[in-house]
């Protein structure tokens, strides 16, 4: 007994499912504009993570953004000289491409920061600050970063220019303060050592006296 033949539906839609994607489907599928889209779409589910205080996994989907978009911020310059060998970036415009990726890397920044890997946090904030040197948030969150560092002058150059752009930010001004009582330790910490040297100095000029003293002292003839 023979079996069944395939309903004509089930055919076409087992054929359609199996069919591979055909060259121009697969160029569409990469083409600087999908790419674009991509990107927007993993900022978004990243941004959505965020929210729920998910920060591992809001950060995997930031720096996936990356490989979408690392290609598409080429400047005119280049293209010209390059020619025909630069990669294409369709209808992307170069400035929406690095606001992309800044943005890509101040939110990776933010989730390292949330995270206590401040290292990497600043790191972050330093490829913005590559793309775009006056992404003022990077600069903001890289010096909170610097601030848990301990890098106390380069989190005051941060954290004094973003209370510029960001009067009101609450981080930012708890910063400041913060920064101030550890100046204040380090000062404190500074006097304690100076003063402690001049002590041990006056003690050694006082013994080294006392020496000299005693070497003019005849001794007694028996």
């Amino acid at each position: 007994q023979t079996p069944p033949s395939p309903r004509p539906n089930q055919s076409l839609s087992v054929s359609a499912k199996s069919a591979p994607l055909s060259a121009s489907a697969k160029m569409e599928e990469n083409s600087p504009e999908s790419n674009m889209a991509k990107a927007e779409e993993l900022k978004k589910e990243g941004n959505a993570f965020y929210k729920n205080k998910e920060y591992q996994k809001a950060l995997s989907k930031y720096t996936k953004i990356f490989l979408y978009v690392r290609h598409l911020n080429i400047s005119d310059d280049l293209k010209q000289m390059v020619g025909d060998h630069a990669p294409s970036t369709g209808t992307v415009e170069v400035k929406d491409a690095k606001e992309m990726q800044v943005k890509a890397n101040q939110n990776s920044a933010m989730c390292c920061l949330r995270l206590e890997d401040f290292k990497k946090c600043e790191w972050f904030c330093n490829r913005a600050l590559e793309v775009d040197p006056s992404a003022k948030k990077a600069k903001m969150i890289r010096g909170r970063a610097r601030l848990q560092l301990n890098n106390l002058d380069g989190a005051e150059s941060d954290l004094k220019e973003a209370l510029k752009h960001f009067p009101t930010n609450k981080d930012v001004k708890a910063g400041l303060q913060d920064l101030k009582r550890r100046y204040k330790k380090v000062q404190n910490e500074q006097r304690k050592l100076y003063s402690g040297w001049l002590t041990k100095k006056a003690a050694s000029k006082a013994s080294s006296s006392q020496t000299n003293a005693e070497a003019d002292i005849p001794s007694s003839s028996k």
